[in-house]
């Protein structure tokens, strides 16, 4: 098994560290598509570290073109869908069919045979689905049936997403730099979002200046470190246990929200995160003695 304890504890802070960064977001109050600008500043922070400590990121552009373009494609269509699901509802099932990133890698673990389905399992699966739940159970959907259903829809596209996002960093951050690597998928990411972003200043639904400094500054303070310490954690982890303790972030973010826009925080967010734990520890406790024979 790889070094499961270091990559556990950078994961913990780069989640940390995301989490953060969207209740920042959430405070900033920005309208329209504010992605590109916490991106933008996230980027320019890692590139600007990783040219002074010596390395090259335009030579690691050039040298993978095809991968930061997968990486930045995936972190907007992440983004696209999961805004465009929040506008469209239920906002509470929204939110938690966003958080079923792992759900989807372990299911497809076990079609690709990579995993049988056994008892630990069978656990990790029911805590998880068990945490969305409390995230969404006391709230009502009023949202009409068709519009429901694209939302969910939406909600699990951006899922996938995430699911790839992951899978694509663990197999290529082993022989990357990490602080240039992260920097060019945001800097790709901020790119390709800059046209939703100039579409929103133009229809006046954009930040305003003042906004997209205070979203440029969280993105140079909190999102890009916290990318970062990503790439250098899932040198260490595989894609599951990663995504499982990425779901730290939702935590994060409901405690720092409670501080910055004063979110509540509830029992069941107190469940459901003491819930995502035990999943993390059975996941990392059964990692090598339950997988099925390659």
């Amino acid at each position: 098994m790889k070094k499961t304890g270091r990559g556990l504890a950078l994961l913990i802070v780069a989640t940390s560290l995301w989490g953060a960064s969207s209740a920042g977001i959430a405070g900033v109050g920005a309208a329209g598509f504010a992605a590109a600008p916490v991106a933008a500043g996230g980027a320019a922070a890692l590139l600007a570290v990783a040219v002074l400590r010596g390395t090259a990121p335009w030579r690691d552009f050039r040298s993978a073109p095809g991968l930061f373009l997968r990486l930045g494609v995936l972190e907007v269509l992440n983004l696209v869908c999961y805004v465009a699901a929040l506008h469209i509802g239920p906002l509470p099932v929204v939110v938690a069919l966003h958080l079923t990133a792992p759900v989807l890698m372990i299911i497809t673990q076990v079609v690709r045979g990579r995993r049988s389905i056994t008892v630990v399992v069978t656990a990790e699966l029911v805590a998880v689905g068990a945490a969305i739940w409390l995230v969404a159970w006391h709230q009502s959907a009023d949202t009409a049936l068709g519009p429901a259903l694209a939302g969910c829809a939406l909600a699990v596209a951006s899922a996938a997403c995430v699911a790839g996002l992951i899978t694509l960093v663990v197999r290529e951050s082993a022989d990357r730099p990490s602080g240039s690597a992260a920097g060019l998928q945001l800097l790709t990411a901020s790119a390709l979002g800059a046209p939703l972003l100039g579409f929103a200043v133009v229809t006046g639904a954009g930040p305003s200046a003042g906004q997209s400094l205070a979203l440029a500054a969280i993105g140079a303070l909190l999102l890009g470190p916290g990318f970062a310490f990503y790439w250098l954690a899932l040198r260490d982890l595989d894609e599951v246990t990663a995504g499982l303790v990425g779901l730290n972030e939702a935590v994060v973010a409901t405690a720092s929200g409670a501080v910055v826009v004063g979110a509540d925080i509830t029992v069941a967010t107190l469940l459901a995160g003491a819930l995502v734990l035990g999943a993390v520890g059975l996941e990392l406790g059964g990692l090598d003695r339950f997988r099925a024979p390659s």
